[in-house]
């Protein structure tokens, strides 16, 4: 018997996905998003290599092109784009496990409630089930009419007024970096942005942050997060968390120093 206030059957779902250059990876997140929607909408970067665009026409996805301004600007493109309602939004570098489709026969089709789901990562070699990535997850199940993307040039986030997080069981398969190479440089460019966020928003530098951050960051991945039972990968992972945390103090005192110690504006 339904219940009252949740339809029959589920809504038509788009799966939407923003995209540059990831034809190796965007065939996966598209196959895994096609039995569960009516559409697949990929908005791509005006940047993008035609193979990518070639990869989604393949999978059978409605491709638009868009000029790139930030992560959460391009994923509500994809948002006021879409054909329906109910959105699935993944990234170009994820997948979904199996499972979904049986759960969301369960799921409460409120417009006011999301799924989150828990999101296991992949990297130099092996799945990271140790380290603060092991808590990682998002919010990819929403309706637009209560829910948009929010958030920094970096972290974005789905969020409404009011709305409701249903916690998902089928897990959120992520390939974030292709190597330690482009782990690095994505570090390099994301502590970038970050820093000229914070300066914009007058936020300061701080010596005690500087000093005393990344090794905090070393020691509760390495220690109280279980890195250490990665072994050598484990260190690696935390050894650049740190540099990532102090690359984020480092940059932003440059950035006060370069603007004359005015925030920018």
């Amino acid at each position: 018997m339904t219940q009252p206030g949740r339809p029959a059957q589920r809504p038509p779902i788009s799966g939407i996905v923003i995209a540059r250059d990831e034809e190796e990876r965007l065939a996966a997140c598209l196959a895994s998003l096609r039995p569960l929607c009516a559409e697949l909408l990929v908005v791509l970067d005006a940047r993008h290599t035609p193979a990518t665009r070639s990869v989604a026409e393949a999978a059978g996805a409605r491709v638009l092109v868009h000029e790139f301004a930030s992560h959460v600007r391009q994923k509500n493109v994809a948002v006021d784009a879409a054909t329906h309602d109910w959105l699935l939004a993944l990234d170009a570098d994820e997948a979904l496990a199996e499972g979904l489709e049986a759960e969301l026969a369960d799921f409460d089709w409120d417009p006011g409630r999301a799924g989150r789901f828990r999101r296991r990562n992949w990297h130099l070699g092996g799945w990271v089930d140790w380290t603060g990535w092991r808590k990682d997850g998002a919010t990819r199940l929403f309706h637009r009419g209560r829910a948009r993307f929010e958030g920094s040039w970096v972290h974005d986030r789905v969020a409404g007024a009011g709305l409701v997080v249903q916690p998902l069981r089928t897990r959120l398969l992520h390939w974030p970096y292709r190597d330690l190479a482009h782990h690095v440089e994505k570090v390099n460019r994301y502590t970038s942005q970050l820093a000229a966020e914070q300066r914009d928003l007058g936020r300061r530098p701080s010596l005690l942050k500087l000093v005393l951050d990344p090794p905090w960051k070393f020691l509760r991945m390495w220690l109280l997060e279980g890195g250490l039972l990665l072994g050598r990968r484990g260190f690696v992972l935390c050894v650049v968390a740190a540099f990532y945390v102090f690359l984020k103090q480092a940059k932003l005192w440059e950035a006060w120093r370069e603007a004359g110690g005015r925030p920018r504006g």
